[in-house]
C-alpha cells in the first residue's frame, strides 16, 4: 500500500492508549503501516501520542 500526503494536509496527530481494547485497531495499524507511510512521506509530520485510559483519536491539520 502506497500512501502519499500532500496538498493542503500539513500534519497528522494520533492519540491512543497503550493497553485498552478500544485502541487495539490503532496500535495494529501503526505496527503494520507506519514504516511504509513514513518511507513514502519522510518529511511529513505524523505525531503519535500515547496516554493511559483515553479513547483513540486522529486529527488532521490543514494549511490555510
Amino acid at each position: 500500500m502506497v500512501v502519499r500526503f500532500g496538498g493542503a494536509l500539513r500534519e497528522i496527530r494520533i492519540h491512543l492508549c497503550q493497553t485498552s481494547k478500544q485502541s487495539q485497531g490503532v496500535r495494529d495499524f501503526i505496527q503494520k503501516q507506519y514504516v511504509n507511510i513514513k518511507k513514502e512521506n519522510p518529511n511529513f509530520p505524523i505525531l503519535i501520542r500515547e496516554c493511559s485510559g483515553i479513547q483513540p483519536r486522529l486529527w488532521a491539520r490543514y494549511g490555510m
